[in-house]
């Protein structure tokens, strides 16, 4: 991946380390602000018990009251951290009034990590205090300029990446590839329909026929599946042992955009033997975007992508997600990952496994269940973009409000979704999305 971002970290970093001479203490109504303090470290040979002092002794001068002390022991990029997440859940059940950490580098991964969480404590009512004198507190002037400054920053980076992704399909094309899939062109399964037909007439097995074939044993059935339904006279030979199909599973999945107030959030129930290629396209659906930007899953610390777009997923350190199953990547309930969409706005998803259920006979999946709220336009600016936006557009005295009116068009609503339109979409998703949509820059 591209790690510009923590060059941005280390500059407020080397700020943080600057001590003022009278620092500033925010403080509760009674005079005593409640915090939690958080400790990191990324390899198992250093300890957290040096930051945990020092954190005591800054408490104690500020006159904070102390509700526990989270340590973790994990690297700087890595997604998924338990204490942090724990830290942050007190946060939003107002348990506490601030958050305590050395620097900043020990809280955020990355700059678009800081900011999103920063959005997230605002919502909340609470600060981010390092220890050095460095204040998040966006109740104060000096807190929501430091914020404006970052976000800036961070949406400067953005376009560095998206001017990176772009940079490396010119050099594809340059270099001859044709991306996407050419009018006119027949995909390979169609090609392969007469061969395929063939071997199974033949009784060649289907796992051999799709490892003969390169194919994936889906696609042959999918195949076999449309040639019955155009020609009913057709039938497949059928296995005298056939195996006892194992009761299918489904994951009961919660999208949520991140960094959005009031949120905006999918739930969905999608097959456990679904790909990652497959879920973006659900995502796609479900949330409303419209597939025109490039996407990745982080989970557990891999990111994957789709290598359809033949610009090396090497290069962006990216693995091909299009058949790995969901099987393989979920680890059961309450397991989470995250889709990230347009690496120029950065639309970051969460995606929170609810349940695991058992599937029913007469349901379609993908489904999408319950939705909340309009998904926001595409490349409006990511979602500070869009809060700017929607504070235009809602108030006729606003000074860019004519101009983002015509921009987005009078018939926007952001509470507006059509549960029965998603489901249509999402009944267009065929099993094997190899080739389906293929992305056209």
């Amino acid at each position: 991946m591209y790690h510009s971002e923590y060059s941005l970290i280390d500059t407020v970093k080397r700020y943080d380390t600057v001590r003022v001479s009278a620092p500033y203490f925010p403080r509760g109504s009674n005079g005593t602000k409640t915090v939690a303090i958080y400790c990191r470290v990324s390899t198992a040979d250093q300890s957290c018990d040096r930051q945990a002092q020092d954190l005591l002794a800054y408490a104690k001068k500020a006159d904070f009251k102390v509700v526990g002390i989270w340590k973790e022991t994990a690297s700087g990029t890595k997604q998924n951290r338990v204490e942090r997440q724990k830290v942050m859940a007190l946060a939003q059940a107002r348990r506490i009034d601030a958050i305590l950490v050395t620097e900043l580098t020990r809280w955020g991964r990355s700059t678009l990590d800081l900011i999103q969480t920063l959005q997230d404590l605002q919502a909340w009512d609470v600060s981010l205090i390092a220890q050095t004198g460095l204040q998040f507190d966006l109740a104060t002037p000096q807190g929501r300029l430091i914020a404006q400054l970052m976000a800036a920053l961070a949406e400067f980076e953005r376009d560095l990446v998206s001017e990176r992704v772009r940079s490396g399909l010119a050099a594809a094309k340059a270099r001859g590839k044709v991306l996407g899939r050419q009018p006119g062109q027949r995909t390979k399964s169609d090609r392969l329909v007469p061969q395929v037909i063939q071997m199974v007439e033949d009784k060649v097995p289907y796992r051999t026929i799709a490892h003969d074939l390169k194919l994936s044993k889906t696609t042959v059935t999918e195949i076999v599946k449309r040639h019955r339904q155009a020609h009913p006279d057709f039938q497949p030979p059928r296995s005298k042992m056939a195996p006892r199909k194992k009761a299918q599973s489904v994951y009961q999945l919660k999208i949520a955009l991140r960094g959005i107030r009031p949120p905006i959030w999918r739930r969905v129930q999608v097959r456990s033997d679904a790909t990652l290629g497959h879920l973006h396209w659900v995502i796609q659906f479900a949330m409303g975007w419209t597939a025109s930007h490039l996407h990745s899953f982080s989970i557990q610390g891999m990111e994957y992508s789709m290598a359809r777009l033949d610009i090396g997923l090497d290069e962006l350190d990216m693995r091909d997600g299009q058949s790995v199953k969901l099987s393989k990547v979920i680890r059961g309930e309450k397991f989470k990952f995250f889709y990230l969409y347009d690496f120029g706005d950065s639309w970051e998803h969460e995606v929170l496994v609810e349940k695991v259920l058992t599937a029913e006979k007469d349901t379609h999946y993908p489904v999408c269940i319950k939705a909340k709220r309009a998904c926001p336009p595409e490349d409006c600016g990511g979602t500070w973009g869009y809060q700017t936006l929607l504070k235009a557009i809602k108030d006729p005295k606003h000074p860019e409000h004519a101009l983002r009116r015509e921009w987005l068009g009078t018939s926007f609503d952001s509470e507006a979704v059509d549960l029965d339109d998603i489901n249509d979409l999402l009944k267009t998703i065929p099993h094997d999305t190899a080739e389906f949509g293929d992305y056209i820059p």
